[in-house]
């Protein structure tokens, strides 16, 4: 993947000056914002955590902490219970470790629900902390915009090597 961010935002800049080319060759109209959006979530990561990250964090870790909480009270010496929402463990700190707590939750919540009902731990708070992931997913330029940004550039790099094949044009999209 392009390292820099010069070439980086050459690359997007070839990318839309040629987009109508590439589109007929077959890329997806939206690659190209989901590639910026990737790459300014790789910049944020740099930059550490937003405002409204650490807030959405904060609101997951919250959540969380009531439902391992609930899991603790209902479960108290099941082991395996305890482990599948982590509840033996401390919640974590940093912004993607308290994401994989959320999906975690809201993945394996359901199986569960019925024995936290008394807690207040339905449906509906399985699907506000979906959206308080989403949200904090979202703020944080996707689950790992690192690797999204290198294989949405990998895919911009192959469809430009077939729509511009012998053309100059093509100079723009390799790697220097």
């Amino acid at each position: 993947m392009a390292k820099d961010k010069k070439t980086r935002k050459k690359l997007v800049e070839a990318a839309r000056k040629h987009q109508d080319a590439l589109q007929a060759a077959g890329l997806s109209p939206s690659v190209i914002d989901r590639y910026e959006a990737a790459l300014k979530g790789v910049d944020a990561r740099a930059k550490g955590p937003s405002a409204a990250a650490q807030v959405l964090t904060k609101e997951i870790q919250r959540e969380a902490g009531e439902i391992q909480a609930a899991m603790r009270k209902e479960f108290p010496g099941n082991k395996g219970f305890l482990s599948v929402f982590k509840a033996d463990e401390p919640t974590p700190e940093d912004s993607r470790s308290v994401l994989a707590l959320g999906r975690r939750m809201v993945a394996v919540g359901p199986e569960y629900a019925q024995n936290l009902i008394k807690y207040a731990i339905n449906a509906a708070t399985l699907k506000h902390l979906a959206g308080l992931c989403d949200q904090l997913e979202k703020e944080m330029g996707g689950a790992d915009p690192g690797q999204e940004a290198e294989k949405l550039e990998e895919t911009i790099v192959e469809v430009a090597r077939r729509a511009l094949q012998g053309k100059p044009e093509l100079a723009a999209f390799e790697k220097k």
